[in-house]
């Protein structure tokens, strides 16, 4: 189990759209053992917003959009 993340929230994060680009820094942010904390005090948005982004649930809003298609391209060299 990754620091911070239950292996039911794993599961629902590995279960969702693959296509979200939420799941998707869900999934690298699990695997680098990268906190919600850390992402959501970076992104200045709450933790309960990156943990919907994560599952799928909600959408990356436009305004974030781009800081997290820079932070996925960081973390995925």
């Amino acid at each position: 189990m990754s620091r911070g993340y239950t292996t039911k929230f794993i599961k629902a994060v590995n279960e969702a759209d693959q296509t979200k680009l939420g799941v998707q820094l869900g999934q690298i942010c699990i695997k680098n053992d990268i906190p919600v904390v850390d992402v959501s005090e970076f992104l200045k948005v709450t933790r309960m917003t990156v943990y919907h982004w994560f599952k799928g649930k909600t959408n990356v809003v436009n305004k974030h959009k781009e800081v997290v298609e820079k932070l996925l391209a960081k973390l995925n060299t």
